[in-house]
């Protein structure tokens, strides 16, 4: 044990320089940096670079994390201005300035919940949760713990989880010890360090086995367990070479051997507790290492050196108050944070509320525009079908008025011809000089019979069938008037013995006429009817 220890103050003492691993590593980094054309790419590299930093220099780590939020924020991903957001807060959180920390913590809340991702959200309470644990909110912090819990209970099993759930456990256990639950904290920081191990989580294997020591050096008071668990966390991070925490353990280290009542074994822990401190600008580290160094010198009987250890203590925590504020006003400006991330949360509710409501009134102002449009087409085609009927039915009745003309024709011809026919029979019988004048009577009577018939009957025909003659001539430019007054017949759909009748020829000389007239109009050969055909002429 004694050689263990002597090894390590050693260690200790010559220092832990950036490993040859992690500077070529930095160097290809920021070879990315400055040749990539892709912002993604640069921006993780330069969280990369500011992870490194953060076991070297929280400055150099700050400035890494708020170049790569410029970029996020220039190219508008959300997605990585969340995660430079929350690269920013633990280096804050790292330094001790809590307020800085809290105001990116909730920034980076509200932008895992504008984009919905649950890993992220488990982290932020899980870092709220770290803010409350400092400022002494030890409910408030439990409560942020085991929203993390639940969130990670509904993820499906994973490395990443696997990996973030000993570090939950563990800051569940600080606030167990704080509130004096001895026995469930120990549960909370042995299942820590357990998990730890079994995800090869090396900075919580040595944030767990220090916290174990912790417990058994104040609480439990057994004191040679507490130094196994102490050493070896300090073995652990001076392994991946994490300058903080190599510092935190260091001033733990020294106030254990100043509460063994050995002052000189701890004086080089605390001083090479404010040396790591410093360089990194671990500022909460370094006040607790100047007054641990302070009370060893009290111990040593260092009166003077220890006022004036003191005096650096007591500024360096003046410094640390005036840039965080008091606990108060950083708990009001927590809680006026979370009340405006609410507001806002409620207000895009209240505008999502508002554009379903827009959105189903202008559908049914449309729905209803349609119904109305339909109507007055349904009402339109009702009328204009009503109107197409009653002009069929005009034209229908008008078609019998013309077939009842016809016949009327058809009977006037006949009476006309049969007494032509009765005169030519009684013409022999009359005397000479009356003979002449029966025979002008005669061809009067024929000839009235003819001319006014078909006259009076295309006057009739052209006020019903306005477009028929026109069409005919459009489509058959060389038929006879014969072949038009043919036509014309035989639309009304009359018979051939009707058409004899009025035209005054025999059915077969009809018969032959509608069989060229076929030939006029391209029907020959056809199985089309005639009448049909000419029927289709509007």
């Amino acid at each position: 044990m004694r050689f263990r220890l002597h090894y390590i103050i050693l260690l200790l003492l010559v220092g832990n320089p950036l490993m040859a691993q992690d500077k070529i590593k930095m160097d290809s980094l920021y070879l990315l940096v400055n040749t990539s054309k892709e912002d993604t790419v640069k921006i993780n590299a330069l969280l990369e670079i500011s992870q490194l930093y953060h076991h070297e220099s929280y400055q150099k780590a700050m400035e890494a994390a708020k170049q790569a939020n410029d970029i996020a924020t220039r190219s508008r991903i959300k997605e990585f201005e969340a995660k430079t957001v929350r690269a920013i807060a633990n280096v804050y959180l790292s330094m001790g300035d809590y307020k800085n920390a809290s105001i990116n913590y909730f920034n980076a809340l509200l932008y895992y919940e504008d984009i919905k991702d649950t890993l992220g959200l488990l982290a932020m309470h899980n870092n709220l949760g770290v803010i409350y644990d400092r400022l002494h909110e030890y409910d408030k912090a439990l409560d942020e713990y085991f929203k993390a819990q639940m969130l990670l209970n509904l993820q499906k099993p994973s490395a990443e989880i696997t990996f973030r759930l000993p570090t939950l456990h563990n800051n569940i256990a600080n606030i167990y010890q704080t509130k004096g639950d001895t026995s469930s904290a120990l549960q909370y920081y042995t299942s820590a360090l357990r998990l730890a191990k079994e995800s090869n989580n090396h900075p919580l294997q040595g944030t767990a086995l220090n916290n174990l020591g912790k417990l058994y050096m104040v609480d439990l008071d057994q004191p040679e367990k507490a130094i196994e668990y102490l050493l070896e966390g300090l073995k652990v991070r001076e392994a991946y070479g994490d300058k903080a925490e190599i510092a935190k353990s260091l001033v733990i280290l020294g106030n254990y051997y100043l509460r063994l009542d050995q002052p000189d074994k701890a004086e080089p822990f605390a001083k090479k507790s404010i040396a790591l401190s410093e360089e990194i600008g671990a500022m909460e580290t370094t006040m607790n290492a100047y007054l641990c160094l302070s009370e060893i010198e009290e111990a040593q009987g260092k009166t003077g050196a220890s006022l004036d250890t003191y005096k650096t203590f007591k500024a360096q925590s003046d410094s640390l108050r005036d840039m965080q504020a008091n606990r108060e006003i950083t708990r009001l400006q927590l809680q006026y944070d979370f009340d405006k991330a609410e507001k806002a949360r409620a207000e895009e509710r209240r505008q999502a509320r508002l554009r379903y409501i827009t959105i189903i009134i202008t559908l049914s102002i449309g729905l209803l525009i349609a119904i109305l449009i339909t109507v007055i087409i349904r009402s339109r085609a009702r009328q204009t079908a009503l109107l197409q009927e009653n002009l069929s039915q005009d034209v229908e009745i008008k078609n019998k008025e013309l077939t009842t003309n016809v016949m009327y024709l058809i009977r006037k011809n006949e009476l006309i011809n049969s007494v032509a026919e009765r005169l030519l029979k009684l013409q022999p019988n009359v005397l000479p000089e009356n003979y002449k004048e029966i025979h002008n009577i005669i061809l009067d009577l024929q000839r009235e019979a003819d001319n006014d018939s078909w006259a009076e009957f295309e006057l009739r025909f052209n006020q019903v069938h306005t477009d028929f003659y026109n069409k005919l001539h459009e489509l058959h430019p060389d038929l006879s008037p014969a072949d038009e007054k043919l036509c014309a017949f035989l639309r009304l759909n009359m018979s051939s013995k009707e058409i004899a009748a009025i035209t005054q020829q025999s059915v077969k000389s009809v018969e032959v006429a509608r069989a060229r007239l076929r030939k006029k109009l391209n029907l020959t050969n056809t199985t089309s009817n005639l009448v049909t055909y000419l029927s289709s002429l509007h």
